[in-house]
């Protein structure tokens, strides 16, 4: 895993980057897969603590941080498994036409 490693030039607040260091030593100690996720993701989290669009959130640099650990943490305790090699999770999707 690529380590999710942030600093300040990230534009974190210290607010999220107290919790992404809290996030990271819940992520050392192998955390629990579904308690790491309702930390991080819960309605406690500071990703949702401003005024943000669903887009902006899913580009903030503390929920990609977020996210990698939570995926990794699911990989090594066996609830998910990673895609196959050579597959892009992030290819675009095909628009469904409309009618016209």
């Amino acid at each position: 895993m690529r380590r999710a490693t942030l600093g300040k030039d990230d534009g974190l607040t210290l607010d999220e980057q107290q919790f992404l260091s809290r996030a990271q030593a819940k992520f050392a100690d192998g955390a629990d897969w579904l308690e790491f996720e309702d930390f991080a993701f819960g309605p406690r989290s500071p990703l949702f603590s401003r005024t943000r669009s669903q887009q902006d959130v899913l580009k903030h640099p503390l929920y990609l941080a977020l996210r990698e650990m939570w995926l990794e943490l699911g990989v090594q305790q066996g609830r998910i498994t990673r895609p196959p090699e050579g597959t892009r999770e992030d290819a675009p999707r095909r628009k469904a036409r409309g009618r016209g």
